[in-house]
């Protein structure tokens, strides 16, 4: 029987290989993107009860507003793929605040993900068989930014996106300490280029690392952590072992900052 799943940021790139890769195996895949245009056309290229949503994802409103509405929809859910990304907020090489006040990067690459979690773990809970994953990256770093996420010094595109992902591992591990029950419910991290080499043919990807000719339209990992029975049992995995990543103490700092910048409210 197939899944439901969601994929943040599935009308491109890796995400939209993701949900590709799923769409084929037969699950049934909630697509997500800021563009209305490309939301349709990527539910009306998979059919079969796909479904899509709209929102701004650097927006903490939006995210609330995504989150009610997958929740009314689909009560109970089987997977959630936070798999959308930023690098460099617009590209431009400077630091760019949100309408919220938020450091761009940040607030798609990691408050989205950890708020959009908090909203969504009910109908995971209900589904018996939920799944989280948030993608992170072997790029991750810059842990001496913990105690300034907004990265109000020493900004550069590099260090906003290797400290994003670095919390994205870190927030990956606590929810696994804190709700990981597997195979009820699972939490996990990967780098989603690990079978498509570095510099996969996206546009975030090239912004940061340029062309090395990959192709984004291969059998991805994320997909694989979503649907396989392999995983079902598996929680806790990914960089698990790197410092900060291990570190219970550095991981609650961050969870009490995300949720002061947040209002998440979780269990």
């Amino acid at each position: 029987m197939g899944r439901v799943i969601l994929v943040t940021g599935s009308t491109d790139g890796i995400g939209l290989a993701a949900a590709q890769q799923l769409n084929r195996n037969g699950h049934t895949v909630l697509v997500h993107g800021r563009s209305p245009v490309k939301v349709s056309n990527v539910v009306a290229s998979l059919g079969g009860g796909t479904k899509g949503y709209v929102a701004d994802l650097s927006l903490m409103s939006e995210v609330r507003r995504l989150g009610g509405e997958v929740a009314t929809d689909y009560p109970h859910l089987d997977g959630l793929l936070n798999n959308a990304g930023s690098f460099d907020g617009d590209y431009t090489g400077k630091r760019m605040l949100t309408s919220e006040g938020n450091e761009y990067t940040l607030a798609v690459n990691v408050l989205a993900p950890f708020l959009l979690t908090a909203l969504l773990l009910p109908a995971l809970r209900a589904s018996g068989a939920g799944r989280v994953v948030i993608s992170s990256s072997v790029s991750m770093g810059a842990a001496d930014a913990l105690t300034d996420l907004q990265l109000q010094n020493g900004y550069s595109g590099h260090r906003a996106y290797s400290l994003s992902k670095l919390c994205d591992a870190m927030i990956s591990q606590e929810l696994h300490a804190r709700y990981g029950d597997p195979p009820l419910l699972t939490f996990n991290t990967m780098d989603p280029t690990e079978q498509i080499g570095l510099g996969a043919d996206t546009k975030m990807l090239r912004a940061g690392w340029g062309e090395w000719g990959s192709s984004a339209s291969r059998a991805t990992i994320s997909a694989d952590m979503m649907m396989a029975e392999g995983w079902a049992g598996r929680s806790g995995e990914g960089f698990s072992r790197t410092r900060e990543v291990a570190d219970p103490v550095a991981r609650k700092f961050l969870w009490d900052e995300l949720t002061a910048l947040t209002g998440a409210q979780y269990p």
